[in-house]
């Protein structure tokens, strides 16, 4: 289990008019408040990095990440480096709350440069760096396993598509088949036919043949022309 994040720096120093009151206001959780009296300050110092991390720390504890993350980097350019270091720690905490592990690392690293002691920043930047190992390997894993469903994908669409052609194939050897069952009944048929014919035919030319022979038997019988016997 990973340590959690640790909060906000904030160090809220304001002279000007105001100031104090946007701080009690931030401190009592009344953030929506002290933002109105930070937009107030910064209408009149509208470069002054001390107001701009303020309002970039009641932002976000305000949930509005996005926008503080913009008022930090307009209190990066403070003289005071420990203000510097600490609108870099912020940065870095609103980078890992929009779980950019890289980005967050990026500025934990700035702020530590800063202050070598800033427990802290080293703390967050050692969570950071193990949730983003974390955040590789799922992703690692995720991909072998879209790999492999991939693989599995292309290996069932192969199947089906052997059992497509193996069925076409199929089928067309039962049409092929069906083909020459049909050839040969035609052939047979023909073979038949031609078969009834030529007996026809012979049958034609033995009825012929016997009237022939039947009607020499009545020409001898009515000629009167009597056979020598040969003996």
């Amino acid at each position: 289990m990973h340590k959690a994040i640790l909060g906000l720096i904030c160090l809220l120093s304001l002279n000007l008019w105001g100031g104090d009151d946007a701080r009690r206001l931030y401190e009592a959780g009344q953030y929506n408040d002290a933002l109105q009296i930070y937009d107030q300050i910064l209408a009149k110092h509208p470069d002054w990095e001390e107001a701009h991390f303020g309002k970039g720390a009641a932002l976000y504890k305000a949930g509005q990440i996005e926008e503080a993350m913009r008022e930090f980097e307009l209190a990066i350019p403070s003289k005071d480096p420990q203000q510097k270091a600490a609108a870099f720690y912020n940065l870095g905490n609103a980078f890992l709350k929009n779980q950019k592990l890289q980005e967050s690392m990026q500025f934990y690293k700035r702020a530590i440069q800063i202050d070598p002691r800033d427990f802290d920043a080293k703390h967050n930047y050692e969570l950071a760096r193990r949730l983003l190992k974390q955040q590789q390997q799922q992703q690692q894993q995720q991909n072998q396993q879209n790999q492999d469903r991939e693989k599995q994908d292309r290996q069932q669409q192969q199947n089906q598509d052997q059992q497509k052609q193996d069925q076409k194939k199929k089928s067309q050897q039962q049409d092929q088949q069906r083909q020459d069952q049909r050839q040969q009944s035609r052939e047979k048929q023909t073979e038949e036919q031609k078969s009834r014919e030529e007996a026809a035919q012979i049958l034609d030319a033995l009825k012929d043949n016997e009237k022939k022979m039947m009607q020499e038997r009545m020409k001898t019988k009515y000629s009167g022309i009597k056979k020598e016997k040969d003996w």
